[in-house]
């Protein structure tokens, strides 16, 4: 007669054998959190260093609020940590002294066509809608090859996430081993190849063409926050903003060019009002003559999904960066000659300063 077996003892199970034969990383981890420096007056208002590395962040707000001054210090702090700034200018509003002043390192050179001088970048790449249309003019968006002939008369939106999918090919490839901060000024400013092809300009179409930025805003991007990748990637946009007041109650903020960015990204800096520009112009008067070297603007973290703290603050912009207002009449003792200058008076000139009081809205008056 057959003897009965006593009971099996079980297999240990070891979660970590698991997912190592599975393929997975039995042990995953992120490099430590680092960032792209902005300013002091950032981090006075804000009480983040800058631009979380290996995010996608956002700065958003109405038109002349600021915006432009956290971009070109993002792209200076980039370079001062050794990331390669990528910059994506389809605003058309790049200024190279701005840029010069804010701390961007640029070189000068002569022009062999025309003998002017010219300013060119130095450390960092500028690539503009005619160069984008030029590497791009023959791609067929709608089947994805290039064909013998232009497609369409303008640069769209899919040629940003191509370009931007080209530049992390070749980094991966080793074409290209670099840090990358991309940096794209601004949102909203084109078309997609669905309303150029139509010669037109449809708000849906432009909207749902963003879509081409899931896998770089949700894989590529954060991706390179993982403790094996060999390097770390950033992504930062500019975003006009406008109200929507179809609705019930108080107009909502939407977001030129569309919702997708809003929702990606982990790091929103609002810049000026929530209902209006919430701005106020700082204004320097002298024999008649009168300057704005800057603009004071209200600013507040929208959304932080990095370290979780939404503050509010007051930042002011002037062509050299960010200042905290507190700290002002220092800045304007160290710019002295600038703003003599700028207002075309002798140097021992009285100058009178004064602030012109914006269209703050009631919310940005609490703040």
């Amino acid at each position: 007669m057959a003897q009965k077996k006593g009971p099996q003892k079980k297999k240990e199970f070891n979660l970590d054998t698991f997912l190592e034969e599975e393929g997975f990383d039995a042990k995953p981890n992120d490099k430590e959190l680092s960032w792209i420096p902005l300013s002091k007056a950032w981090h006075d208002a804000l009480k983040i260093p800058g631009f979380p590395r290996g995010f996608l962040s956002l700065i958003r707000g109405f038109s002349n609020t600021g915006k432009s001054t956290a971009f070109y210090e993002a792209i200076k702090g980039a370079q001062e940590i050794g990331d390669f700034p990528v910059v994506i200018e389809t605003e058309g509003n790049w200024n190279w002294d701005h840029a010069k002043m804010v701390g961007v390192a640029c070189t000068e050179e002569i022009d062999k066509e025309t003998g002017e001088l010219r300013m060119i970048p130095d450390g960092f790449m500028l690539i503009r809608n005619h160069d984008l249309y030029k590497k791009y003019k023959n791609y067929d968006h709608s089947e994805s090859k290039m064909k013998s002939k232009p497609t369409r008369l303008e640069p769209v939106i899919e040629d940003v996430a191509l370009f931007m999918h080209h530049m992390l090919s070749a980094q991966a490839d080793g074409k290209f081993p670099r840090n990358i901060c991309f940096l794209w000024d601004s949102i909203g400013t084109l078309n997609s190849y669905q309303s150029a092809v139509a010669n037109g300009s449809n708000s849906m179409w432009n909207a749902k063409a963003m879509g081409c930025f899931q896998s770089i805003v949700n894989y590529k991007i954060p991706s390179s926050r993982d403790m094996e990748a060999e390097f770390t990637n950033t992504f930062i946009c500019v975003q006009k903003i406008w109200l929507d007041s179809m609705g019930m109650g108080q107009p909502k903020v939407k977001h030129k060019g569309g919702e997708f960015m809003f929702f990606n990204a982990r790091i929103i800096a609002h810049v000026g009002g929530q209902q209006s520009h919430g701005t106020s112009k700082l204004k320097a008067t002298s024999l008649g003559h009168e300057f704005q070297y800057g603009t004071q603007a209200k600013i507040n973290l929208e959304k932080n999904h990095v370290t979780g703290i939404e503050r509010k603050g007051v930042i002011a912009s002037t062509p050299f960066g960010y200042v905290n207002p507190d700290e002002l009449d220092v800045w304007k003792k160290e710019h002295r000659d600038f703003i003599h200058e700028s207002l075309n008076v002798d140097y021992d000139a009285k100058i009178d300063f004064t602030e012109e009081e914006g269209d703050f809205d009631v919310d940005d008056k609490k703040a």
